[in-house]
């Protein structure tokens, strides 16, 4: 299987998860997926930014279906009151984007890392 191919399926797997998300409450998802994607791709350049979008797609498809369906106005208003940012809703909303783009990028980070050190711990071992 080619890596476009495989970074294709995991973009699908993550927006699927994110949705998901909404049900089973996996907001760690995105890491794994990181993760898989670092293993699979294998290079820095492209995992981290891949794994990065995949954490931003991840949370915000369901902010997106909660802003569509309830609003997410009042919430953001209030949470961003409560931070004691005035009634600056977007901060909040920023800051969770920024967590799911956070686990993304840490995942596909770990997982390049990992894939990069298995061949000199494989070498390392049999010796």
């Amino acid at each position: 299987m080619s890596r476009r191919l495989s970074l294709g399926i995991t973009l699908i797997i993550v927006v699927a998860l994110g949705a998901v998300d909404l049900v089973l409450f996996a907001w760690w998802a995105p890491f794994l997926a990181g993760l898989a994607i670092g293993v699979l791709a294998g290079r820095a350049r492209v995992t981290i930014p891949v794994g990065a979008l995949l954490g931003l797609l991840a949370w915000g498809a369901p902010l997106l279906y909660d802003q569509e369906r309830y609003g997410l106005g009042p919430a953001a208003s209030s949470l961003a009151a409560i931070m004691g940012f005035g009634h600056q809703g977007a901060i909040p909303v920023v800051l969770t984007l920024l967590v799911g783009t956070l686990l993304g990028l840490t995942g596909a980070w770990l997982g390049s890392v990992a894939k990069s050190w298995l061949p000199a711990l494989q070498r390392a071992t049999s010796r």
